[in-house]
């Protein structure tokens, strides 16, 4: 499905472009007594290309657990 959406939207990829696009979209989950949030690291333009192609808003750098949690269904 990832392949046929990239087809359609002419955005050029490789199997292995793919899995460290993905494999580099990694979240931190940092908990103390006053705060929860989840920070992601830094998504390379094919990350953010799959991210839009399948209508998967790109998460902010620093959100609050309760709101990504919702946001992202997790």
């Amino acid at each position: 499905t990832l392949e046929l959406e990239l087809e359609k939207n002419n955005i050029e990829y490789s199997h292995d472009k793919i899995r460290i696009a993905l494999k580099n979209m990694e979240y931190i989950e940092f908990k103390t007594a006053k705060q929860h949030l989840i920070v992601r690291t830094k998504i390379n333009k094919l990350g953010q290309k799959i991210l839009k192609v399948l209508n998967i808003p790109l998460p902010k750098i620093i959100t609050p657990y309760n709101e990504f949690k919702e946001k992202y269904k997790i």
